[in-house]
């Protein structure tokens, strides 16, 4: 542990506590001083930030669900267990990602195993599943062709297997590492269903045509990415970095998208920052001419996701 941060967190509340009795502080008493230490020492932005991740830290510890925690909160905190607590409080201080501290991060009801190899998946980016699950309800879902782009982690892959009745999904990106973790995430979570993963550029690896293709592709402007949060930092560059306009790895996908798409019907969702809504439906109107484009808001009424719709 550096220098820096054992002193912080030796004169903080946490500390003092335990080195002041014998008897193990509560669960509830260790709960308030870790969101306190979170927000004084700069691992959060805010209290509430502060209060969400200092659940999900204690959670992660002591192996509880939200019900367990607070139905334990005057039980004693497992003094085994305040090193570990100590190291991981270290290196949310670093402005490591609590999400990468504990190594699993939920999205659309489902926990997946996430690390630095690959970015922590959103809760902005649950909507590209609503979106594919709502029209495939209008299709035949049972003979769907899926394909997911950058899938990173595998969250929107392995989702949409276990939430369509589908034989498999075919998933790709360009960073072996990504596939090691996606790999791992669809043996535990897939169940039965295949999802084929493939090592490649975009949907070079992919053969036949598609029904749905999600891609949750780098789309941060560069002068956006050197001026975030620190927290950002720890994220692999590669899965954020969309070039200065943020579009580098946008205007390469959308001309690929008549080669591998069903022309008779089939959907396209691409998360996008809000400031590319423009240029994306230029390009999508230039490629695929025939195709319509919708711009869908996230939960914070930010354009998120562009839904191409072909043929139909």
């Amino acid at each position: 542990m550096p220098s820096f941060v054992r002193s912080k967190l030796s004169n903080s509340p946490l500390s003092q506590q335990q080195a002041s009795t014998t008897r193990p502080a509560s669960i509830g008493l260790i709960l308030s001083q870790v969101r306190a230490v979170l927000y004084e020492y700069g691992g959060v932005s805010d209290e509430e930030e502060g209060r969400a991740e200092s659940e999900i830290l204690l959670k992660h510890l002591l192996v509880f669900g939200t019900t367990e925690l607070f139905a334990s909160l005057r039980l004693p905190f497992p003094p085994e267990q305040r090193d570990d607590l100590l190291n991981a409080l270290a290196r949310r201080i670093r402005h490591e990602p609590m999400r990468y501290i504990t190594g699993t991060c939920p999205f659309y009801g489902r926990e997946f195993n996430v690390d630095a190899r690959v970015l922590i998946p959103r809760p902005e980016t649950e909507q590209l599943i609503d979106q594919a699950l709502a029209w495939a309800d209008e299709t035949h879902p049972e003979t769907l062709r899926v394909a997911d782009i950058g899938t990173g982690s595998g969250a929107i892959a392995v989702t949409l297997a276990r939430e369509l009745p589908l034989p498999e999904v075919h998933a790709v990106d360009i960073s072996p590492d990504a596939l090691q973790v996606a790999t791992a995430n669809a043996i535990r979570l897939a169940g039965p269903v295949s999802v084929v993963f493939y090592e490649g550029d975009l949907t070079e690896p992919l053969e036949g045509q598609f029904d749905i293709l999600t891609a949750n592709l780098p789309y941060v402007q560069l002068q956006t990415l050197e001026d975030a949060a620190p927290e950002l930092a720890h994220e692999p560059r590669g899965a954020l970095d969309g070039g200065i306009t943020g579009m580098d790895v946008i205007d390469r996908l959308i001309p690929m998208l008549s080669s591998v798409m069903n022309p008779r019907n089939s959907l396209v969702l691409l998360e996008i920052d809000p400031p590319l809504a423009a240029p994306t439906i230029s390009l999508i109107e230039t490629h695929l001419p025939e195709a319509s484009v919708a711009i869908m808001s996230d939960f914070a009424g930010l354009a998120r996701v562009a839904e191409i719709r072909i043929g139909g």
